[in-house]
């Protein structure tokens, strides 16, 4: 299995439309057959210097992943809406051999 973890710092100015037009669009992303498991999540504001909002998703492997990123609904939301509302980007890749996903 192969888990990439996306987090975001929203850019300066990001409108509760634009938050939920993110969202939107990562719903729409679990048509994409190489996507095994999608989660995500706004932090839950604890602590003040956490990033804002976090996507957990599971693909067979590396080139799963790579045919999901290619896809287009993939690349609507990147265009349409990741980069409209990111100030920072940070990503995690790793091969994981845990349970898998429900």
């Amino acid at each position: 299995m192969f888990r990439q973890v996306v987090m975001y710092r929203w850019a300066d100015g990001v409108t509760p439309e634009a938050k939920a037009g993110l969202r939107d669009a990562l719903e729409r992303m679990r048509a994409i057959p190489e996507l095994l498991s999608l989660t995500y999540g706004h932090d839950a504001g604890h602590f003040d210097d956490n990033l804002d909002f976090v996507i957990v998703a599971d693909f067979a492997d590396f080139e799963a992943a790579r045919r999901y990123v290619a896809d287009p609904l993939h690349q609507a939301y990147v265009q349409d809406h990741a980069s409209k509302v990111a100030g920072e980007r940070f990503v995690v890749q790793h091969d994981w051999d845990g349970p898998a996903p429900l």
